[in-house]
């Protein structure tokens, strides 16, 4: 199942509302990358402006472009470069800060795909959005 035929872009979801929309109860889903079982989807939670207290990834938006950090030890960095031949969708959520929406949520952005790599410990990403086909 793709997430992304249960949400809406533009509309804000906390993780609370995505646990109970879902039914997780993995409690990866707190982390920035997240793959829900039973879903051929891959979760990225971006918070582009971070507490001190977190991990400080740098990760920005701009446009239809995003750059991200992946996760230090690199253990979700093969799950995101072959996303697409394994055929999952990766879903941005997106905020500017912890304090942006209400509940600390999340803007869902929509579908994105990886284009490059580079570095390690964290790996550097970027990914661009995918395009909804005209019609």
């Amino acid at each position: 199942m793709w997430s992304s035929e249960h949400l809406r872009e533009g509309d804000v979801y906390t993780r609370a509302e995505l646990r109970a929309l879902f039914a997780i109860t993995d409690a990866t889903i707190n982390t920035g990358i997240f793959r829900p079982a039973g879903h051929d989807s891959i979760w990225l939670f971006i918070t582009e402006r971070k507490p001190v207290d977190r991990t400080p990834y740098a990760d920005h938006l701009s446009g239809d472009v995003l750059a991200f950090d992946g996760q230090i030890a690199g253990r979700t960095d093969p799950l995101i470069i072959a996303h697409e031949r394994r055929g999952l969708e990766l879903l941005l959520f997106h905020r500017q800060h912890r304090g942006e929406f209400p509940g600390a949520g999340f803007r869902y952005e929509g579908r994105f795909r990886y284009v490059s790599h580079s570095g390690g410990q964290p790996t550097r990403f970027v990914a661009e959005r995918v395009k909804a086909a005209a019609g």
